[in-house]
C-alpha cells in the first residue's frame, strides 16, 4: 500500500512528518531573534509542554505522527545540524509532497537554509520520492504553496518568495501532479498565503479577503504558454467555494493556522480561534485546538509544524 501522496489540501490526513523541538530552541536569544524570525526566546519547557498536547490532538484524530529525529536517528550528521536549527520545528516550509512526489522548498532565511536538506534525507527514509527541489537564487516556502481542489496548485510571491521560486515549483509540477497553477502576489509583510487563506473542504475555506483586492493572480495551464489573470476571490466564486472571513485581528493573531484531519469533520487549531471554529460548527466541523501563547513566539502554528505525507 502507498504509504504517502497528498492529493490536496482538505482530504483525511493520515500520515504528517513533525519535528518536536529540543535544545535548538535554546539558540533563540534576544540577539538571535531575527535570525530565527521569533518574536521572543522561548521558555523551553513550557513550548514542549504545548507541542506535546498538539501532537496528541493529531493521534488522537488518527493521524500517524512520524517524527523527524526518529527517522534520521542513525544519521549524527543530520542530528548535529538540528541541534542548531530552532526552525525545523517548522516543518511545512521545507517541503511540500504532491500525489506522485516532493518538492524541496528553498527557505529564505539564512536560518532556515539547508533545513530542506533534513526533510531530503528523511524522505528517502521513508520511501517518498523527491522530484526536485527550489534552490538559490530562488526561494519559496511551503506555507506559501497550497492546493485548490484537486486540479490546482497555488504559490504565493511574498516577503519569503520571489518570481524564481514559483516558476521552479511551476516547472516540476505543472502537467504533471497538477493541471492549473495560480500564482499569488501578496502585499509587503506578508509572509505565506497560509496566514490568511486556508482550504477546508473541497467547497469552503477560511480567508482574509481584504489581502487579496490589491493584485491579479496569473493562472497558468499545462500546455498553454501564457497566463490567465483572475482575481483570487474572484477565482474562488468561480468554482464555486464558500467563504468563511476572518478579522484583521484574527490575522494578526495567526487564527486561521489550522490542519484538516478528518474531511468534512474534524481539523486542529490554536486556542483563541473560538468563532472560527463556532463558524465551523454550524457546517457541522469540530474544531480542537491547543495552547497557543508560547508556541506563537515562533511566528508558526499546527498547519507550520506539519508536513503532510499522506493525505486520501
Amino acid at each position: 500500500m502507498k504509504n504517502f501522496g497528498v492529493k490536496n489540501a482538505y482530504g483525511n490526513l493520515k500520515r504528517v512528518l513533525m519535528h518536536r523541538p529540543g535544545e535548538e530552541l535554546l539558540k533563540v536569544t534576544p540577539n538571535s531573534l531575527k535570525e530565527f524570525h521569533f518574536d521572543a526566546p522561548v521558555d523551553y519547557e513550557t513550548f514542549l509542554s504545548d507541542y506535546d498536547i498538539m501532537l496528541e490532538l493529531f493521534q488522537s484524530h488518527g493521524v500517524e505522527t512520524v517524527l523527524l529525529t526518529d527517522v534520521l536517528k542513525d544519521d549524527a550528521d543530520a542530528l548535529g545540524f538540528i541541534k542548531h536549527r530552532p526552525n525545523m520545528t517548522y516543518t511545512r516550509d521545507l517541503a511540500a509532497v504532491f500525489s506522485s512526489s516532493a518538492v524541496l522548498m528553498g527557505p529564505h532565511l539564512k536560518g532556515r537554509w539547508g533545513d530542506q536538506r533534513m526533510m531530503g534525507r528523511a524522505f528517502r527514509q521513508l520511501g517518498v520520492p523527491v522530484l526536485g527541489s527550489i534552490d538559490q537564487p530562488a526561494f519559496l516556502e511551503g506555507g506559501g504553496v497550497t492546493m485548490i481542489g484537486e486540479d490546482t496548485a497555488v504559490a504565493s510571491l511574498c516577503d519569503r518568495a520571489n518570481e524564481a521560486g514559483t516558476k521552479a515549483l511551476r516547472d516540476h509540477i505543472l502537467g504533471k501532479d497538477i493541471q492549473y497553477f495560480l500564482e499569488v502576489p501578496l502585499p509587503f509583510g506578508y509572509v505565506h498565503i497560509d496566514g490568511v487563506f486556508m482550504m477546508l473542504d473541497e467547497q469552503l475555506c477560511l480567508i482574509h479577503e481584504q489581502t487579496f483586492d490589491l493584485f491579479p493572480c496569473m493562472l497558468y495551464e499545462a500546455g498553454k504558454s501564457e497566463p490567465q489573470h483572475v482575481m483570487f476571490v474572484d477565482y474562488l466564486e468561480s468554482r464555486g467555494i464558500e467563504r468563511i472571513g476572518l478579522t484583521d485581528q484574527e490575522r494578526i493573531d495567526g487564527l486561521l493556522n489550522v490542519v484538516v484531519t478528518q474531511q468534512s469533520k474534524k481539523a486542529i487549531g490554536f486556542a483563541g480561534a473560538e468563532r472560527i471554529g463556532s463558524e465551523m460548527a454550524k457546517r457541522g466541523w469540530e474544531l480542537d485546538s491547543f495552547p497557543s501563547e508560547t508556541l506563537f513566539l515562533g511566528n508558526g502554528g499546527a498547519h507550520c509544524m506539519t508536513c503532510p505525507i499522506l493525505v486520501n
